[in-house]
């Protein structure tokens, strides 16, 4: 008899589509124990180590310690803002007494430059974007 009538032929294009699915299948049954395999690792892990988890105490004096340190560079900033301050308000102060025209051409520069630099950024920025 006829064999070839028993089994129907597919055609090329529906091997490959069936060849593909299979592929894919198989793919997916991999990452499926991969993934189951993963877990089991992880949770021979958390049995094995089991996390500890510190005292309250151990929390409050980290907090303490943490608040210790912040105070004391806010003081620290704090003293450095005011002795920068100071000093430049004496040095406009005798500039001002000792010689006026130097005095205003300070005060010139110190409205110019910032302006100038910020128009210059503003450039920049704008040719950074295009």
């Amino acid at each position: 008899m006829d064999e070839d009538r028993k089994t129907p032929r597919r055609s090329e294009p529906e091997r490959g589509r069936n060849e593909e699915q299979l592929a894919k299948l198989q793919s997916e049954q991999e990452d499926e124990q991969t993934i189951h395999s993963l877990q089991e690792g992880l949770r021979t892990m958390d049995r094995l180590f089991s996390p500890s988890t510190p005292s309250s105490a151990w929390y409050e004096q980290r907090i303490a310690e943490t608040h210790k340190k912040q105070r004391l560079r806010l003081l620290r900033d704090l003293l450095t803002l005011w002795l920068g301050a100071l000093t430049i308000l004496y040095l406009l102060y005798a500039i001002a007494t000792s010689q006026p025209l130097a005095f205003l051409s300070l005060q010139a520069a110190a409205v110019i430059v910032p302006i100038a630099w910020l128009l210059l950024r503003k450039r920049v920025d704008l040719h950074e974007e295009s």
